[in-house]
């Protein structure tokens, strides 16, 4: 049974209340004679069934199965193959959680906008909820004339009603699935249009923002011109709207023809933004255009394969921004997003990219960094290995093939092996459907008398985690590129397909100045240096690209985390990048410094943590200094990026007295004028600002949080309300989680961000418990995982009890796998210290702590 027209009727105005109500009517083919007709329906009521099939109306039963969301309409006599038609009339409330049909605000407005993305139509209205169940939609919405609509499609006429009302009809949509269906209802306003091509793009947003739409205009106008020619294909809908939405679950969804995202991903004050939040609102309005082909067009046949839509547009993304602004480095930007994929698929408890879903909770838990930016990464290293015209050609066969349907994994490694002329699917096949991935340990070697390099792959671990036997290591086929120096102080590139555990490769080029095992970064896998690669990759890290430099920091402390080199490797190699001069590769390494200090520093005493500090600020202190906090005239966006990177190393990690006093000046007089900063310092200096901050400075702040001007300077003032050290302080921010103050789409944020908070994070896991029933009604489902991730930053055994026993007795079905991940990051944490804080202390050249203080820390473990 498949629909294949479906007409919708909604009655719905969020400023007269949060009831709706409507009538679906579905063209139906039946295969087979049936008496009864299933559909997905979820907190509605739902009513009056009909059926008109043969020239007849017959009238059904409802039966309700609330506990997979279905309803069964049953009737007397079966129902012969054919076309029928069904109708039903439904009802509901706007939600509050974000999905479905839900209620947001914007200061005195209130809106109407749908999330149906994973499986949330069935909240909107009856309907065959699946990504196959593929229909032509035709919307229609009643609402207060005041009221504007958007859905997928451009409007066909207004029907006026008169007493201040209207009816709303849209054009008929192409082929859609349920979960690309959008409605918005309130009182918006559009920026003028831009056009690329034939297609009008136009920014929708509350009233009062439309000095802000510029940007997201020409990122769209020129991104959209990149994809068409990416695809050969023109852009596939009748209009492009980009809405900014007043509250929002995810970063932006990809509806089309009317692309929702988050107000911060979208609008921008040019003056005023940084270059980071620039970047990302380009990288993510390509990311949901790729979708209109890759996901929109063509459509994965079930949730297993979400990865088939969320890697290849993650991958596109940075692909074509890349391409359109080559100065920006965007694949320097991957590198910082891939980290999280593998920090999670190190876990004994991460998943395939690739993954059974059998409900709408397992569909939710898949999205994550596995299923993005893993999946990007996979993306990627096929499309270098294939080569740049023959992957293209590949995907625009896929996507003509498929087009206004369904696909698979399979169909898509067929269209690549035709192009390529290689057997795709056995080289992908296991990067796809494995878990986990390689470290590749790399040795110098003879063949034959000449110059070589060994290699063995097994899977990279974290000591510490789950126990338990262990499963024989995979072998992937790895698409292996490594960088070499050469004598005369060049490089060059060597190539391998490594299938099996060990290999030998001899040497093109002969013997070579050092060896580097991940060139560019182009593999998803951790490359293993020995202790003497590695102070030769460190006395010649200049002819390292950045990205390199970035890759060898990061996969240097893995190597710690896992057991597999010495803390001291770790620390010795960072602080020799006092003299970076790459911003990206200096804040590569804030993440792991700040661990050291917060929770090695921290289990290792006072007089370790001090100590490090003081060790940190040296190293970074005299750039930063030779930088200060102006900005030049003749400054790059690599000056200033980079002065923003060392203050957040000197100050926010290593704490350092008379940078942090200085930037909290500069905060004061932020507050009254917002361009007496430079804009790429604004985050670091207020949360530097708050850390020191009274209830005065809490009120400053929550005072510009709410008159902000921009989306991201709210942003920047409502998360630096969890930076606050006095107690007090914390109470009150962690109060504002469930009032208004702060949105529905920001509580797992600011909690998480609490969470990072050495002064406020046992503070907040107690109001997590104590208020969770509460809180769970601000936690939609994407969001509910953040802070549960945080939690190991409790960092104690009694901690970690106290976590798996509170998620035994309220489980949260969509945040499952997080939990275990979370438990074992708890373990994964004890152990890394267990082994590090005594090395901490020698490399700080500190004597061991006295029997009494081990065991006092032992028992705060």
């Amino acid at each position: 049974m498949r629909p294949l027209e479906v007409a919708v009727h909604v009655e719905v105005d969020p400023s007269n209340g949060p009831a709706f109500s409507g009538e679906v009517s579905q063209r139906l083919r039946i295969a087979r004679p049936t008496r009864s007709i299933e559909l997905h329906a979820a907190d509605l009521r739902v009513a009056r069934p009909r059926l008109a099939v043969g020239g007849q109306l017959r009238r059904g039963k409802l039966v309700a199965h609330p506990d997979v969301e279905r309803i069964e309409v049953v009737f007397a006599e079966p129902v012969p193959a054919g076309e029928a038609v069904l109708e039903l009339a439904f009802a509901g409330k706007l939600r509050s959680d974000l999905r479905g049909l839900y209620a947001a605000r914007a200061g005195e407005r209130e809106y109407a906008l749908t999330q149906l993305e994973a499986a949330d139509a069935r909240r909107f209205f009856p309907c065959f909820d699946e990504p196959s169940f593929k229909a032509r939609f035709q919307l229609s919405v009643t609402t207060g004339t005041r009221n504007t609509v958007l859905s997928n499609e451009p409007v066909a006429k207004v029907e006026p009603l008169g007493g201040g009302r209207k009816t709303v009809h849209f054009e008929p949509t192409p082929p859609l699935s349920t979960y690309l269906l959008a409605l918005a209802v309130g009182e918006l306003e559009a920026s003028e249009p831009v056009r690329c091509g034939e297609t009008e793009i136009r920014v929708w947003h509350v009233p009062g923002k439309g000095a802000l739409t510029g940007f997201a205009l020409e990122a769209a106008r020129e991104c959209l011109a990149r994809l068409e020619a990416y695809f050969d294909l023109p852009y596939p809908y009748a209009k492009l709207d980009l809405v900014a939405a007043p509250d929002f679950e995810a970063g932006a969804m990809e509806n089309a023809g009317a692309v929702f995202f988050r107000e911060t991903l979208l609008l921008v004050d040019p003056e005023t933004v940084t270059l980071q939040e620039k970047k990302r609102v380009a990288e993510v309005v390509c990311h949901e255009l790729a979708h209109m082909w890759y996901g929109d067009l063509v459509t994965m046949e079930w949730w297993n394969d979400l990865w088939l839509n969320e890697a290849f547009a993650t991958w596109m993304a940075f692909h074509v921004v890349d391409a359109w602004k080559p100065e920006w480095k965007m694949w320097n930007d991957f590198q910082h997003h891939r980290a999280a994929a593998f920090s999670l698929d190190a876990l004994a408890n991460t998943h395939p990219i690739y993954t059974e879903v059998r409900t709408p909770s397992d569909a939710t838990e898949n999205f994550d960094a596995i299923t993005y930016e893993k999946g990007a990464s996979v993306v990627r290293m096929v499309e270098r290995f294939l080569g740049a015209e023959a992957f293209r050609a590949g995907v625009r066969a896929y996507i003509r093939e498929h087009q206004e349907s369904n696909a698979v994994a399979a169909d898509l490694w067929r269209a690549l092996s035709e192009s390529s002329g290689r057997d795709v699917e056995p080289i992908v096949r296991p990067w796809i459907e494995t878990p986990g991935f390689p470290l590749v340990s790399l040795r110098r070697a003879r063949a034959k008398g000449t110059a070589a390099l060994g290699f063995s792959q097994e899977r990279f671990r974290m000591e510490g985690g789950a126990g338990g036997r262990r499963k024989a290591d995979p072998t992937w086929p790895i698409p292996w590129v490594g960088r070499l120096g050469r004598p005369d102080g060049g490089t060059r590139l060597e190539r391998e397909l490594l299938e099996r555990k060990r290999a030998v490769l001899p040497l093109s080029g002969g013997e070579a100045r050092f060896v580097y095992g991940n060139a560019d970064e182009g593999g998803f896998f951790r490359p293993l240096h020995d202790a003497d690669e590695l102070a030769l990759l460190a006395a010649h890290r200049g002819s390292l690209s950045a990205v390199e430099r970035m890759g060898l920091l990061s996969h240097q402390w893995a190597a710690v985390r896992a057991g597999r080199a010495p803390l001291a490797s770790f620390l010795d190699l960072a602080l020799a990048f006092g003299d970076e001069r790459d911003p990206d590769v200096l804040t590569t390494l804030r993440g792991p410094l700040a661990f050291c200090v917060d929770r090695l520093g921290r289990e290792a005493g006072p007089d370790a943590q001090v100590a490090l500090r003081s060790r940190i600020a040296a190293a970074f202190r005299p750039a930063f200094e030779a930088l200060g906090f102006d900005a030049g005239a003749r400054d790059d966006d690599d000056a200033r990026l980079r002065r923003a990177a060392l203050l957040s190393l000197v100050a926010e990690v290593a704490e350092d007295p008379a940078v942090t006093s200085a930037a909290t000046a500069r905060f004061e007089r932020y507050l009254a004028d917002r361009k007496s900063l430079e804009p790429n310092l604004a985050d670091p200096v207020v949360a530097l600002g708050a850390r020191t901050g009274d209830a005065a400075r809490f009120d400053a702040l929550l005072a510009a949080a709410t008159s902000a001007r921009t989306p991201q300077e709210r942003r920047r003032m409502l998360m630096a309300l969890g930076e606050f050290r006095d107690r007090a302080q914390s109470e009150r921010a962690l109060g504002l989680t469930l009032t208004d103050a702060v949105g529905t789409q920001d509580v797992a944020i600011l909690l998480t961000r609490m969470l990072g908070n050495p002064a406020a994070r046992e503070a907040t896991w107690a109001f997590l418990k104590s208020r969770f029933a509460k809180l769970r009604k601000r936690l939609p489902p994407m969001l509910a995982s953040r802070p549960i991730e945080a939690l190991p930053a409790l960092g104690t055994r009694a901690a970690r009890r106290d976590v798996a026993a509170f998620f035994r007795a309220h489980p949260l079905p969509t945040a499952a796998r997080a939990v275990k991940q979370a438990l074992e990051r708890f373990d994964l944490d004890a152990a890394l210290a267990q082994r590090a804080v005594p090395e901490l202390r020698r490399w700080l050249g500190l004597p061991p702590p006295s029997p009494a203080k081990r065991a006092a820390r032992r028992r705060a473990r």
